[in-house]
């Protein structure tokens, strides 16, 4: 959530959930936020039972979420979905702030571990392949091993094939700036 923006490359009134990792400030670790279109909600599914250090980046999505929204005209586009028929937006107005979850009942990690990025990888895949997240029995040596063959064989691929970029665009110019004697240089990060 640096810098505070949600990129798009599809428009969301065309899908039901989004995914949004979220780095939790002042701490090493990641949760996941599944924000459900539909039910009007965030679930937050977290690998560190009791951690809860991540209530500030949580709400800041949540306010954040609804101004993309207005501003992205989403509650206008019906064509898929006719937003104030749902009950989860009837007698809400479009500035409501979505409800956040917590998720309990899923696999954690060990206490000390530096295990979060790859429990929220297998959480987005449990979920995005719409299985149930485990409770318990969560083997991380298999886990770690998949994952990494995955992105080695995308690396190989990605060589091999030749392209320099993900989405095949040419690669952005770097921005170029001069700092002249005059120049007043603000600090704009909190």
């Amino acid at each position: 959530m640096q810098g505070l923006c949600i990129p798009a490359a599809i428009s969301w009134h065309f899908i039901d959930e989004v995914y949004v990792l979220i780095n939790c400030k002042g701490a090493f670790h990641w949760v996941l936020a599944v924000v459900v279109l539909k039910e009007r909600c965030i679930r937050v599914y977290d690998s560190m039972k009791g951690h809860r250090g991540h209530a500030e980046e949580i709400k800041d999505l949540a306010e954040m979420l609804s101004t993309y929204l207005i501003i992205s005209d989403f509650f206008e586009k019906k064509d898929r979905t006719e937003w104030s028929l749902l009950d989860a937006y009837k007698e809400k107005t479009d500035q409501h702030a979505f409800v956040v979850h917590i998720v309990d009942g899923i696999v954690q990690q060990s206490s000390g571990s530096l295990d979060c990025g790859l429990f929220v990888a297998a959480y987005a895949e449990f979920l995005s392949a719409r299985h149930q997240i485990p409770s318990s029995k969560f083997d991380l040596k298999k886990h770690r091993t998949r994952y990494a063959s995955l992105l080695w064989d995308y690396g190989v691929n990605k060589a091999c094939t030749g392209y320099l970029s993900d989405n095949q665009d040419p690669p952005r110019p770097k921005h170029t700036f001069i700092l002249y004697e005059d120049t007043e240089m603000i600090d704009v990060e909190p």
